[in-house]
């Protein structure tokens, strides 16, 4: 369930606070409107919202300049107060619990500025300063971002020096980290979001403020509700669901996941072939459990698979598109062998004559139907990049989906990174389906595939599901 704060006192001011990361140069800032009853548990999450952190480090609060050495005042040097999160706690008996202090006890005219630092290796500290006051009126956001300028930085990029010595880096092809540091933002940046130290998207920033302050009614879910990327978003760390919320946005899940109808028989072709020459008496297979070589050439000459196969392709067992093809219609649901025959399931034979069922079964059986969690996550995610149109080489797909992988908590068995040939196993029937429906035109991966609209509109229909 979404945490949500008592609701805020009708004769309440808003607080209008600035927020900068000291040392930035150019500086990266904030003007933010924020309901001073909000306890600083929640301020800190306001200020990773804000600024574009992906809270995965450890954060305090402070009511003292951390580069201003204090000095004593008769003889007495007064203690800095600092605000932890409960779990910091017990590592020290001075500390305050953040929970049981609002931000208005703590900023305020009198008070002087506030520090936030954010990990606590780089020490990325924000000042935040108090600018003005005015009325709550009815039904206003608990936060709100009026300005800004420029993105957060990347995460263990260093602090400011560091960040600043990789933006000089990154613009000088001549740099001799150039290469390395590029590729480093890449996988750091990730396939979400392009990396560009100037941009800041200040409504998409205010729709994720509102979603951390939601009305009862909003977080409240029926059973089975919850679509398939709202699953995924969920189960993303917050720092990366807001990354992941506008992707999901910017790949266009929200529009038509329908196609021509000559489109829809184009694509289905190989499993409406398969599952029409299987037909309601079934196929015998040869004594080893093979198609018979005459349906091996039938497949590949109708299906137009033969021009581009070198070989006889009349054993299956030697001819992979056909044979990937009866396996995947297997996995799919749609045959399945008795007793060295290929029979159709019910399902099948309600489709026989219903290209556009088939389409939708297909749809629903590719993000559906997995062997583990993990190949699950996989396809969904792969279906993803396909909605989104983005990519080109499999490679790229590949990296894309590593990254959601390992965002989803997913690890190889030894707890490393997940390596491409991982990857690549986990997507092994998903792509099978859309190398059989046309979505990827090339079977071993060694040209790029630009997908486009008709087919990115089944993998909207397969996320819909």
């Amino acid at each position: 369930m979404t945490k949500r704060d008592p609701d805020p006192d009708p004769d309440a001011m808003l607080l209008r606070m600035k927020v900068s990361i000291v040392g930035s140069e150019p500086a990266i800032w904030r003007l933010l409107e924020i309901d001073p009853s909000l306890t600083m548990d929640r301020v800190h999450e306001v200020l990773q919202t804000a600024v574009g952190w992906r809270d995965s480090h450890l954060h305090s609060f402070t009511d003292t300049d951390p580069f201003v050495r204090l000095r004593a005042v008769n003889g007495i040097v007064r203690e800095p107060r600092r605000w932890v999160p409960l779990d910091l706690m017990e590592d020290s008996d001075d500390d305050l619990p953040e929970t049981d202090w609002n931000l208005g006890q703590l900023l305020t005219p009198e008070s002087g500025p506030l520090f936030y630092e954010y990990d606590f290796g780089d020490g990325w500290i924000h000042r935040l300063e108090l600018t003005g006051s005015l009325p709550m009126p009815a039904n206003t956001p608990r936060a709100r971002l009026l300005d800004g300028e420029r993105r957060a930085p990347l995460e263990d990029s260093g602090g400011t020096g560091g960040y600043h010595d990789l933006l000089d880096a990154l613009a000088d092809p001549g740099h001799k980290d150039h290469k390395d540091l590029k590729a480093w933002v890449a996988w750091t940046a990730g396939p979400w979001q392009e990396f560009d130290p100037e941009q800041l998207d200040i409504n998409a920033v205010n729709k994720e403020l509102a979603l951390l302050f939601p009305a009862p009614s909003a977080s409240e879910h029926g059973p089975g509700s919850e679509s398939l990327t709202q699953e995924l978003t969920n189960r993303m760390p917050p720092g990366l669901r807001r990354e992941f919320r506008s992707y999901l946005h910017a790949a266009g899940l929200d529009g038509p996941a329908t196609v021509e109808a000559d489109v829809v028989e184009a694509m289905t072709a190989p499993y409406l072939w398969l599952t029409r020459r299987v037909g309601l008496d079934g196929l015998s297979l040869t004594a080893a459990g093979w198609l018979p070589p005459a349906v091996v050439r039938e497949a590949m000459t109708e299906l137009g698979w033969a021009k581009d196969w070198v070989g006889k392709a009349n054993r299956e067992d030697q001819t992979l598109p056909v044979l990937q093809l009866r396996e995947s219609a297997l996995r799919l649901g749609l045959i399945r062998k008795i007793k060295g025959r290929l029979v159709l399931t019910s399902a099948a034979k309600r489709l026989l004559d219903d290209p556009a069922g088939l389409w939708l079964f297909l749809a629903r059986a590719v993000a559906h139907r997995h062997r583990h969690d993990s190949e699950r996550d996989a396809a969904l995610l792969l279906l993803l990049e396909v909605a989104a149109g983005k990519r080109s080489g499999w490679a790229d797909y590949l990296e894309a989906v590593a990254f959601g992988l390992e965002a989803l908590g997913w690890r190889s068995h030894t707890g490393a990174e997940l390596e491409p040939n991982t990857v690549q196993a986990l997507l092994v029937d998903a792509h099978e389906v859309l190398l059989n429906l046309g979505i990827f035109d090339d079977r071993f991966g060694l040209k790029a595939n630009t997908v486009k609209a008709p087919r990115q509109a089944f993998a909207r229909a397969a996320l819909h599901s």
